[in-house]
């Protein structure tokens, strides 16, 4: 069984919930693509695609 999460999408399906991003959507350094929000008893949720960085 696979749980595929589209980060792009989640992150547009949220904004247009109304639900506050505490974390913007970005891509990290190290490779990973993210944005984070709260739950209401205050814990982070952190939406990541995780992936290798880019070296040149």
């Amino acid at each position: 069984m696979f749980l595929t999460i589209e980060v792009d999408v989640i992150y547009e399906e949220t904004k247009k919930k109304g639900v506050e991003i505490v974390i913007d959507i970005r891509d990290e350094v190290w490779g990973d693509r993210h944005f984070a929000i709260q739950d209401p008893n205050g814990i982070g949720i952190d939406i990541v695609r995780y992936s290798e960085p880019v070296t040149d």
